[in-house]
């Protein structure tokens, strides 16, 4: 079942499918391709990355080393788990900003469509703000919960990936 938080990386993947479609009709079948779908294509591609990060993110499915926390003692769970949230959380932060920045300073418009670039670099700088949200309720829950259970949600979201 498809929650509230993933129906933006959804809603942005259909429309990508949709566009890519039509770019591969309209070149291979019509033979006279539709100038913006590339580039539209390439926009909606970059906003499916950044809205699924934050499902990610939330999910605790990022890459991380798995097995580190299963060869470390118990005592030593709790401190990596917060030091490793708390460097995420810092790199999103430091993104974040960056990406805020970029959306105010830049001025130019898409090549195809008569946009402003401005729309894509806001829309990173929305989900990049969701994920710093996120990394600190992450952050927050991570910090209340004991070392024994920081494993067991590892050993669960370990066990979910080997059944898939």
């Amino acid at each position: 079942m498809v929650g509230w938080r993933e129906w933006p990386s959804l809603i942005l993947f259909l429309c990508l499918g949709a566009v890519v479609l039509l770019q591969f009709l309209s070149r291979y079948v019509l033979n006279d391709s539709v100038a913006w779908t590339e580039e539209v294509a390439r926009y909606l591609l970059i906003g499916v990355a950044y809205a699924g990060s934050v499902n990610v993110l939330h999910k605790g499915e990022h890459i991380f080393l798995e097995w580190a926390y299963r060869k470390i003692s118990r005592v030593d769970i709790k401190p990596l788990a917060l030091f490793t949230d708390v460097i995420v959380l810092a790199f999103h932060i430091w993104i974040a900003v960056l990406s805020v920045q970029l959306t105010f300073a830049a001025d130019r418009r898409m090549t195809s469509v008569d946009l402003p670039k401005n729309v894509v670099y806001g829309f990173v700088a929305l989900t990049l703000l969701a994920a710093v949200l996120v990394a600190l309720l992450r952050l927050r829950r991570r910090y209340r919960q004991s070392s024994d259970e920081i494993l067991r949600g590892i050993e669960q979201s370990a066990s979910a990936e080997e059944s898939v």
